[in-house]
């Protein structure tokens, strides 16, 4: 089985790369390493890996070499710290993967509309709370994670996420205000 970080530095070798390609690499690196103990699937470890940010999950028209397949990719996210397995490059040529590019512009405006989504919704569920204590914890807590994504998408694509920030700063002193008059 490899490991989070393997993952990612199979993802960053090849650009982009679908959940079948990941099992067939890992089937083939599990197979040069001899048994082993598995202590989670692959595809847990992928949906970990892409609710952590170290992988981003795009769509085939944002790839270059996918075709007009309907297949979802995986691209190394924000978060990865990719670690190159040393059987990948005698994986890539006995399955012949090509290497893909990403259209990193064209995902981040899409990451980007995702995420004034996530922020407009933060907004809408502050306006609509009635002032109570858990319920300015629930909202502070989501607050956080949308401030620790944005540094994150801001350092891994700079410049991108400028529109943000002044969003998220407003949320930040909505949340003060609802904390001050509880």
């Amino acid at each position: 089985m490899i490991s989070a970080a393997e993952l990612t530095g199979i993802v960053y070798v090849l650009g982009a790369v679908t959940f079948e390609e990941i099992c067939a690499v890992e089937k083939e690196i599990s197979y040069l390493r001899g048994p082993t103990q598995e202590t989670r699937s692959l595809n847990e470890l992928c949906i970990e890996a892409v609710k952590e940010h170290r992988l981003e999950s795009v769509s085939a028209e944002d790839v270059s070499g996918a075709g007009t397949d309907d297949n979802a990719y995986l691209i190394t996210g924000p978060n990865a710290f990719p670690e190159i397995p040393p059987e990948l490059s005698q994986v890539i040529d006995i399955l012949k993967l090509p290497v893909r590019k990403v259209d990193m512009d064209t995902i981040s405006k899409k990451l980007l509309k995702t995420f004034q989504k996530k922020v407009h919704g933060l907004k809408t569920k502050i306006e609509a709370v009635e002032i109570d204590s858990e319920e300015i914890k629930k909202l502070e807590s989501k607050y956080s994670d949308l401030l620790n994504l944005y540094y994150d998408y801001d350092s891994w694509l700079p410049g991108r996420f400028e529109t943000v920030a002044d969003n998220l700063m407003e949320i930040s002193k909505k949340i003060e205000l609802l904390k001050r008059s509880n």
